[in-house]
């Protein structure tokens, strides 16, 4: 029996995992929610267990939620520990590799089959750009030794995500632009082709409906306004007003949709602000709403992944980054540029953004 193991722990890691577990329809696959907010873990268990078709089964951590987080991690290890010896692991799937579950699937799976593969699912910016903190003493040496002595001698440090030991093989949205340090991993492309399978047509569609998505309202949105995790702002709250200022200067606010990062605590605050503004779900994959909206619709984040795959899905859409201010070292901001330029985003300030949509607006009307 060959088993596959689908690690999931954010909306965009859903949609790949469905997209290979199709890819290797027949065989055994098996979805390992590792999500840490409740709410997203259990919609997408609840899917998968519902749709029965994708996934044959999947190993979900709710139950221990109400637990502290040293013992929650003790017993989703113990219970991987125990589903891998009664279903060795033929290949494991991430999309991090800087998952302690993941790493610990990976440590038990090779001790029943040295060949266990363990293959990386694009996550975004990172895989080709690399960490802002990947030079840095702490990064490359101590926070290494530091996880070596809490988890065990099997935690291996990746320096961006998806580069660690235990990967073998890469899938990228963009294997042409993957970062340097990738170097020596087996490089491969999505198959778009299963994106259209019926199976996924059909897992797709179970969750957006038991979300109730209002499918009518996305196909009238003239503007997404997609937004990275909170943490990644100096100051998220002024990011976020300076940017709906500019994109409400041309659309008007009730034709605008809200996109906010899956782990994002700003939820209640949003709505507040722009109550009439449509505020997307974040626990779906935006990937999942992109055929629902118009073919003139325009998407505009910062470094938000979802920037790339709008661009990798539908090459044709308006999409624009906003620049901002970055804690991150100088040596960033040319290659994240470069990385736009290539995949056709056009970067512009704050004080650009009107002119250019205003442009892009008539040019299409």
């Amino acid at each position: 029996m060959i088993n596959n193991y689908f690690f999931i722990s954010s909306p965009l890691h859903f949609l790949f995992a469905v997209n290979m577990a199709i890819r290797h329809r027949g065989e055994h696959n098996i979805a390992v929610i590792t999500s840490f907010i409740p709410r997203n873990a259990q919609l997408l268990a609840e899917v998968i267990k519902q749709d029965n078709q994708v996934f044959n089964a999947v190993l979900s951590f709710n139950q221990f939620s109400l637990l502290s987080k040293t013992a929650q991690r003790k017993a989703r290890l113990t219970l991987i520990k125990d589903y891998l010896q009664a279903h060795p692991a033929t290949r494991l799937y991430t999309g991090t590799d800087r998952n302690v579950e993941f790493q610990y699937a990976m440590h038990c799976a090779r001790a029943h089959n040295s060949q266990a593969q363990g293959i990386y699912l694009d996550e975004g910016t990172q895989t080709y750009l690399g960490n802002k903190r990947m030079h840095k003493l702490q990064h490359r040496y101590i926070d290494p030794l530091l996880k070596k002595l809490r988890f065990g001698w099997w935690w291996k440090n990746p320096l961006i995500i998806g580069t660690s030991a235990w990967i073998d093989v890469v899938y990228a949205a963009f294997p042409h632009l993957v970062h340097p340090l990738f170097a020596g991993k087996t490089i491969r492309s999505f198959d778009s082709r299963y994106f259209n399978d019926p199976a996924c047509s059909g897992i797709c569609r179970l969750l957006l409906e038991k979300v109730q998505l209002n499918k009518s309202l996305l196909a009238d949105i003239d503007c997404v306004v997609l937004l990275t995790h909170d943490s990644f702002y100096q100051d998220a709250e002024l990011h976020i007003n300076q940017l709906m200022q500019a994109v409400c200067a041309q659309f008007s606010q009730q034709r605008v949709a809200i996109k906010a990062h899956p782990r994002s605590r700003m939820l209640d605050k949003l709505k507040q602000d722009y109550p009439t503004a449509l505020h997307l779900d974040n626990r779906i994959g935006f990937e999942l709403m992109l055929p629902l909206f118009a073919a003139d619709c325009v998407f505009i984040g910062d470094v938000s992944s979802t920037l790339f795959t709008v661009k990798w899905f539908k090459p044709a859409q308006q999409v624009y980054a906003v620049k901002i201010a970055q804690q991150s070292p100088a040596h960033f901001a040319a290659p994240l540029q470069q990385l736009f330029h290539n995949v056709a985003i056009k970067q512009l300030s704050y004080q650009q953004l009107p002119a250019a949509l205003a442009a892009g607006n008539a040019g299409t009307a």
